[in-house]
């Protein structure tokens, strides 16, 4: 009796309950989901992270095309009656591009970078387009049609006083 008890046993053993192995692939199976999730979204919080970024060089740009005084509409004659410096689209372009080159740290993060506009609509606000490109932190192949970079734009305006 005490062998037929024993063998109950191993041949129950053997046989398991058909579940063998199958919780270690959907452990996997919900790992590597977890993995992409992951991926996923580190690489779109860098993607805004990076759009703030521009917005914020972008009202920088901005406020230092509104600082651009034209000096030929600034000594012309009834100047001081109108509200405001007077802007020119030379003068907004001219300030932004000085602020570029004397602080070429600021474009540095992204690929691609482009003052895609620089102006003044009115003569006493600068309007500033700004263009870039940049990469996702982490390439899986669930963001591989964005490995060549995905664009950015921002735009802002700053009136001038």
């Amino acid at each position: 009796m005490r062998q037929m008890s024993a063998r109950v046993r191993q041949v129950r053993w053997r046989r398991g309950s058909g579940d063998d192995g199958q919780i270690m692939i959907l452990t996997l199976g919900f790992v590597v989901v977890a993995l992409l999730l992951i991926t996923v979204v580190a690489s779109a919080a860098q993607v805004h992270l990076e759009r703030k970024r521009l917005l914020a060089l972008a009202d920088v740009l901005a406020l230092e095309g509104a600082d651009a005084v034209a000096s030929d509409r600034y000594y012309a004659a009834g100047a001081d009656q109108e509200p405001g410096l007077p802007l020119t689209d030379a003068a907004v372009r001219r300030e932004i591009e000085q602020y570029l080159r004397d602080n070429p740290d600021v474009t540095g993060q992204w690929d691609q970078f482009a003052m895609l506009s620089a102006s003044t609509a009115d003569g006493t606000s600068a309007y500033i387009h700004l263009g870039a490109v940049t990469h996702p932190v982490l390439v899986s192949w669930v963001l591989s049609p964005w490995r060549d970079g995905i664009p950015l734009e921002a735009e802002s305006t700053a009136r001038a006083s």
